[in-house]
């Protein structure tokens, strides 16, 4: 596709060339009315080529769907317009490079692979609440930014309910080897769908595995309904078992008893990173973070405590299972409750219950009253 004479496409004026595939071409661009750099996608228009409408149905679906989604995990889409022959979308520009490249690089770390699949399972979920279904998740369409922001791109086949375009009945797209069985099979998806995609692309990173592989269309199929991975630990040892679980219930089989919910997968991948993150040393090597109690001297020089002294010195990065335990903690709560209990003041005791414990205060009591009756009698007389 050229470029318009006049360098401009709608309002945008073209800068360079990003990219070029068989349907259209993406442009970095300047948004004059904004003053912002943006990458607009363009595809021709009135090619009577099936293949060339599908493309140009899906294109406006992106937009359509990717439009009304403002997410930190999700490419903002900015404008959707046409010009002439050419429909064009314009979309932030995003400096980095997709999952697809960084796996090909060579091994993920265990605690970045799962922190780029929490930050897509945010997005996918925020996505989900807006009914949406992106339907290809893979590593191509997911874009790793600088400073470790994770964005989900491409939603040309994403569902929206209710949404006027829609495919056919029975037709199969997507990328296969991360499709869900009920997608691969044809059948109608939902947000579990995009939930067992994501496992697969979790399961590629962590064992540098291609999920499901197979010769062709028909093999992967087989594979992806039949096929049982072997938990990731296998291929990587030492990853904690919730990463384990987290991975299985992703990939189940049947969608009643796969995550429900994105937001649920994101929750446990949070409690995950956090326990890796807790027992991971924070030097190289097994070297980990210590403190040392000091004592001040004149001058305000510090010096360690003699061992008489009872120096301490112990480690503090611990597991996240040693750093917080609930029943250790409900036990101390317990505990202090009952000290406050024990520790409250007696209360005052009046003087009727005084005159009901104490002998001689009853006595006391009886002899003065008997000696103002002795005194009554003697001045009425």
């Amino acid at each position: 596709m050229a470029k318009k004479k006049d360098n401009r496409i709608g309002r945008y004026r073209i800068l360079d060339e990003l990219g070029r595939g068989a349907m259209g071409v993406v442009y970095r661009a300047e948004d004059p009315s904004l003053d912002r750099i943006v990458a607009l996608k363009t595809i021709s228009l009135g090619d009577a080529d099936e293949d060339r409408k599908a493309y140009e149905k899906r294109f406006m679906l992106e937009a359509k769907a990717a439009g009304k989604l403002t997410h930190p995990n999700i490419v903002t889409i900015f404008d959707y317009g046409e010009e002439e022959d050419v429909a064009y979308m314009a979309m932030e520009l995003l400096e980095g490079q997709d999952l697809r490249a960084r796996i090909r690089q060579g091994e993920i770390p265990p605690m970045e692979a799962v922190e780029i699949a929490l930050q897509a399972a945010d997005g996918l979920g925020f996505a989900h609440e807006f009914g949406v279904v992106h339907r290809d998740v893979k590593p191509g369409n997911i874009m790793l930014l600088e400073r470790g922001a994770v964005k989900i791109m491409d939603f040309g086949i994403a569902r929206m309910r209710f949404a006027e375009h829609k495919t056919s009945t029975g037709m199969v797209l997507g990328t296969p080897r991360y499709m869900s069985p009920e997608q691969i099979g044809g059948q109608p998806v939902d947000q579990r769908s995009d939930i067992f995609s994501l496992g697969t692309v979790l399961y590629e990173m962590l064992t540098q595995t291609t999920l499901f592989a197979g010769q062709d269309v028909n093999q992967i199929a087989h594979n992806v309904a039949n096929t049982e991975p072997a938990p990731p630990s296998r291929a990587h040892p030492g990853l904690p078992q919730m990463l384990d679980f987290i991975v299985a219930r992703a990939l189940k089989k049947d969608p009643s008893v796969r995550y429900q919910d994105a937001y649920e997968m994101a929750a446990d991948l949070r409690d995950v990173l956090a326990e890796m993150r807790g027992r991971a040393p924070s030097r190289e090597g097994d070297e980990r973070e210590k403190t040392q109690t000091l004592r001040m001297v004149a001058g305000g020089e510090k010096l360690p405590l003699a061992p008489a002294a009872n120096a301490i010195e112990r480690e503090t990065r611990l597991p996240l299972s040693r750093v917080f335990h609930s029943e250790a903690a409900l036990e101390r709560v317990e505990a202090r409750a009952k000290r406050e209990r024990f520790a409250v003041p007696p209360r005052s005791v009046g003087i009727l219950r005084r005159l009901v414990q104490d002998r001689a205060l009853r006595r006391l009591f009886a002899a003065a009253v008997l000696a103002a009756c002795v005194g009554g009698l003697i001045a009425l007389n």
